[in-house]
């Protein structure tokens, strides 16, 4: 048994594009592939988990304060019924120093859709390894127009399902 008191209230800051190294697990930004070949590759590996995208939104995020670059990447699933469901995966490529810097605004765009690939790939081996996982659900779009993973990190109704926060749970432990 380990001793374990998780921390209240931690929030990510994303480093600067200018800052974020491959000894940090940061990949693509060296990419030489442009934006609409992976936005193209994005859309395979969508499809490969069973959705259809519809479109890349391209716009700015507001993010503690500071403006990102990114996109807004729109897709649909068929649902048992065979209705098509609606999703939207955001993504904010990394903050730069120098916003005026078109050729690594650029890069770093480059860099999160690099990034969201390896990610969807990845959820396509969680797929394939976990017959009951569902990688594109924290995405569709509730009424209202918020993502179910949104809905879930602002929701105070949400957070209670959470488990409380305590040294002896072990998530692996079974309740039956």
């Amino acid at each position: 048994m380990f001793d374990f008191t998780p921390q209240a209230n931690t929030t990510h800051h994303a480093p600067f594009f200018e800052d974020a190294s491959r000894d940090e697990g940061w990949q693509g930004y060296s990419t030489t592939k442009s934006i609409k070949s992976l936005q193209s590759e994005i859309g395979d590996a969508i499809g490969r988990l069973g959705g259809i995208v519809s479109t890349f939104q391209r716009g700015s995020f507001l993010i503690d304060g500071q403006t990102r670059e990114g996109f807004r990447v729109h897709y649909s699933i068929q649902n048992p019924s065979l209705q098509l469901v609606a999703g939207r995966i955001d993504i904010a490529a990394l903050p730069l120093r120098d916003k005026r810097n078109e050729v690594k605004k650029d890069k770093s765009l480059r860099m999160a859709l690099y990034m969201l690939r390896e990610a969807l790939n990845g959820l396509w081996f969680m797929q394939t390894l976990s017959p009951g996982y569902a990688p594109l659900m924290p995405w569709m779009l509730t009424e209202g127009g918020m993502t179910i993973s949104q809905l879930w990190a602002e929701s105070p109704i949400m957070s209670n399902l959470l488990p409380p926060p305590s040294n002896d749970f072990e998530p692996w432990q079974v309740v039956r």
